[in-house]
């Protein structure tokens, strides 16, 4: 893992929870140790902020989750799950996080970014462009292979799992995946695809053109009738004058 060795650079931590929580759910059947990766991502630096960015519902079973977070010193920004008429749900925090961290980006030399989606690399050149290091802690594998190289410096937490997570002996992938309240409609097509309800297959040409038509007793006779007719015709054969003379 690739660590800083500047003690005076100020960093601050942005967590994309919804992107993490799912990546680790689905590849892993485990929970993220957010302490763990905040740590990480610190190093030996100086920590001016660690915010987590969430959404909230309205059960409120996520609030134990998130006086855990505060608990590890993690603020925590949430939002409530956006619904639109056509049943359509949208719950992301791609605008936002980008907006804190150009607020933010006079008061840190380091921004360390926890999330794989690739929406963020215009951010990711900004913060470069403005002098600062870009730096990405990510899973390699729901990482986008451009925000990587976007990046100063990138960890990938799958290097080490048993440090970045927290596995659930009780967890057992879902042939049929079950809805939630805090789901968007990219982190349904990625779970099923995970989960195998969502399969790729190469196209093939329909069932009735593979199958060979099916021809009654009845119309076999015909065809053979017909077949027959057709052997007889053509150039008729030369009669034997010697026979006809008889």
């Amino acid at each position: 893992m690739q660590q800083f060795s500047h003690q005076h650079r100020r960093v601050g931590i942005f967590i994309d929870v919804q992107n993490m929580y799912y990546s680790a759910r689905n590849m892993f059947g485990s929970k993220v140790n957010f302490g763990n990766i905040v740590k990480a991502g610190i190093g030996n630096q100086q920590l001016v902020r660690a915010v987590a960015y969430t959404i909230s519902t309205k059960t409120g079973d996520e609030l134990p989750f998130f006086e855990a977070l505060h608990k590890m010193g993690i603020e925590v920004n949430m939002k409530e799950l956006l619904e639109y008429e056509g049943g359509q749900k949208k719950g992301d925090w791609d605008v936002g996080i980008t907006i804190d961290i150009v607020r933010m980006l006079d008061m840190l030399d380091v921004v360390v970014l926890v999330s794989g989606d690739g929406d963020y690399i215009p951010l990711g050149e900004y913060i470069k462009n403005r002098g600062r290091v870009f730096h990405v802690v990510s899973f390699r594998e729901s990482t986008s292979g451009k925000l990587i190289d976007c990046a100063d410096v990138y960890t990938n937490l799958s290097d080490n799992l048993g440090q970045y997570l927290i596995r659930d002996p009780h967890y057992r992938p879902q042939t049929h995946r079950a809805s939630s309240p805090t789901d968007t409609f990219s982190d349904v097509i990625a779970e099923q695809g995970e989960n195998g309800a969502l399969q790729k297959h190469e196209k093939q040409p329909p069932q009735y053109l593979l199958q060979k038509p099916r021809i009654n007793s009845h119309e076999s006779q015909k065809e053979e009738k017909v077949t027959g007719e057709k052997k007889q015709r053509g150039r008729p054969k030369k009669k034997n004058i010697q026979q006809e003379n008889k």
